[in-house]
């Protein structure tokens, strides 16, 4: 199965190839330019580099969210054109899901957090067994900063790009997973996607959509001058 990783959710958008379980090549985007301008010769170079060429693939996934609206709305849309052209089977994984599968520690009770804006997170906890497995126990939510931090409980961890600048608001006890994990990864979210695509799941290409969890201010500010 020849596979294309797209992860889009954060600035350190990324992508990654993988021939059935084994990952190829994976590579982070320039961050000097925009995704869009990024993203196409990126991904011509890569699929070259492994000697395919872009209809040859056959299964394409991609982040959903949470994360930026626009980067969410140019990777779940460059993944079904490209899925479209090639008939490949599509996947969406949940972004939070992915930043748990990335954890390298001996975690059980796992709390993913990315920024929110509005002093607040998009939240998910997760349960990890000793195979490094995590089952998602929460699911992804808005949360307030404060709160999740005072719901913290020592023994618990960490991890996600919310924490980025504060972690040190992070209760004692509670332990933070090393930032250099913190981030979803195109190769993160290919190693989701084939586990849920081994195991019989796929997504509806026509339905396949970013999940952004709130609207977006435009569609706020329209709503409240109704």
């Amino acid at each position: 199965m020849k596979t294309l990783a797209l992860d889009t959710s954060t600035r350190q958008s990324s992508l990654a190839l993988f021939q059935g379980s084994e990952l190829l090549l994976a590579q982070w985007f320039d961050p000097n330019m925009p995704t869009t301008q990024a993203i196409t010769p990126l991904l011509r170079d890569l699929v070259a580099e492994v000697g395919w060429k872009p209809t040859d693939l056959q299964l394409v996934i991609v982040s959903q969210g949470p994360g930026s609206f626009t980067g969410l709305r140019i990777g779940v849309m460059t993944a079904k054109t490209i899925a479209y052209v090639a008939g490949a089977t599509t996947v969406g994984v949940n972004s939070l899901r992915a930043i748990a599968a990335r954890c390298n520690e001996q975690v059980s009770r796992l709390h993913v957090v990315m920024d929110a804006q509005r002093n607040q997170f998009f939240h998910a906890i997760y349960e990890c067994n000793d195979q490094g497995k995590c089952l998602e126990v929460l699911e992804t939510e808005i949360i307030d900063q404060e709160a999740l931090m005072k719901s913290l409980v020592a023994g618990e961890s960490i991890t996600g790009p919310g924490l980025r600048n504060k972690h040190q608001l992070v209760p004692e006890g509670v332990r933070v997973v090393d930032e250099n994990y913190w981030a979803p990864t195109g190769e993160a979210v290919g190693r989701v996607g084939i586990s849920d695509f081994l195991a019989g799941r796929s997504d509806d290409f026509w339905s396949l959509n970013p999940k952004y969890y709130r609207k977006s201010a435009a569609e706020e500010k329209l709503e409240a001058e109704a």
